[in-house]
């Protein structure tokens, strides 16, 4: 199961707008053993998953999806935030729990990833403030 959101994913949330230094976890391209043996700038190609410190800042900040539940919304409107493990397949949707009526769903194998979309969603849609704006 994945545990945390990719590089490329932190990177689009941050060209959204959204402040990621928060991230619990965090990405780091450790040298090589050639370059700490021969003093060479050489880095690892794969970096390495590491609980971030805090009041310390990362390069590759990382979300675990305990992280992406704390910036969406718990409700939007008379909606409400829910995460369903289908057959093959996670969703992550708003839905009134009396009409069944949805303004957003999203899906994905991994939770993270359908947590991670409606993410971009809401913020794309102005449910959670970025920049400035964002608490």
């Amino acid at each position: 199961m994945k545990q945390v959101l990719s590089i490329e994913q932190m990177k689009h949330l941050k060209e959204l707008g959204l402040d990621t230094s928060d991230g619990s976890m965090h990405w780091q391209f450790l040298p090589t053993a050639d370059s700490i043996i021969n003093g060479t700038d050489e880095i690892e190609k794969e970096p390495c998953l590491f609980v971030s410190q805090p009041n310390m800042e990362h390069e590759y900040p990382a979300y675990t999806l305990q992280d992406i539940l704390n910036k969406l919304p718990c409700f939007i409107g008379d909606e409400v935030l829910t995460i369903q493990k289908l057959i093959d397949s996670y969703t992550c949707l708003y839905m009134n729990p009396y009409t069944r009526s949805m303004i957003n769903i999203t899906e994905s194998k991994e939770p993270i990833d359908a947590a991670y979309d409606m993410l971009c969603w809401c913020i794309e849609n102005g449910y959670v403030k970025v920049g400035k704006e964002e608490l």
